[in-house]
């Protein structure tokens, strides 16, 4: 149920990171269980996609709670956006515009409110787009976290490949997603999705774009390993980031 992500330094100290999922009341008794361990483990933080687990996270204190992507709504992830904007009048232009550079961590009552569940870090999405409201975020106290390549498009509690490939458990699956994605082909879609799990992704290109960090203040960047990034062994990563450090500097 708990995937280790990553583990970095952080100010000297290794911190063990690790993400879970949107939670069935069944998969959040089994969450309960391995938190034990991992409170005893000690400075470690958890990828939060599902409120339901901050019922009792309290109850852990060595445990640090982390904003994921799926508890926050940016409608920039849609991948037709720009078609949208582009293709509407100048006033449509403005109001669609400005709801696809904004997210709901704009609004003050819900940053108040992820802030006093005791949120430091809340993960982002590489969207060029909705970088102007990062500052924001910063500036009432949260660590952002920035995903590289993938934005997560929908996402479902069943899994999708499973149904697809006919596993008649998806409970008890052949893990297909770890080693296979699909390409979504429809002629309404001009851009590429791909079905990974049980989430449809599109697919950014942060080497093009990468100097527009300089303009956003970010704890960390992610990187995503799977056979959609091709990123799956520690000589990748190497590479990846000496990739992003040659476009940056």
């Amino acid at each position: 149920m708990l995937t280790k992500a990553y583990q970095l330094a952080l100010k000297g100290e290794k911190e063990f990171i690790y993400v879970t999922p949107r939670l069935s009341n069944r998969g959040i008794e089994k969450i309960r269980k391995q938190l034990v361990l991992l409170n005893d483990l000690g400075n470690v933080r958890i990828v939060v996609n599902d409120l339901g687990i901050l019922n009792f996270l309290d109850q852990y204190p060595n445990v640090q709670p982390h904003l994921g992507r799926q508890l926050s709504f940016v409608p920039a992830r849609c991948p037709w956006a720009s078609e949208i904007i582009d293709n509407g009048g100048l006033l449509a232009r403005r109001w669609v515009g400005k709801v696809f550079t904004s997210t709901s961590l704009n609004f003050t009552l819900t940053v108040n409110l992820y802030r006093t569940l005791g949120f430091q870090y809340a993960d982002v999405d590489w969207i060029p787009r909705i970088f102007p409201c990062f500052d924001a975020l910063v500036k009432m106290g949260f660590c952002l976290s920035l995903h590289l390549q993938l934005v997560p498009v929908t996402i479902s509690r069943r899994c999708h490949t499973a149904r697809f490939l006919g596993e008649e458990t998806p409970e008890e699956c052949s893990r297909q997603c770890f080693s296979r994605t699909f390409l979504l082909e429809n002629d309404a879609i001009k851009g590429k999705l791909f079905l990974h799990g049980n989430v449809v992704f599109s697919r950014t290109k942060p080497l093009k774009e990468f100097k527009k960090m300089r303009e956003v203040k970010v704890a960390e960047i992610v990187m995503s390993m799977n056979p959609l990034t091709m990123i799956e062994s520690t000589q990748r990563i190497d590479e990846t980031i000496q990739s992003l450090q040659s476009v940056h500097a």
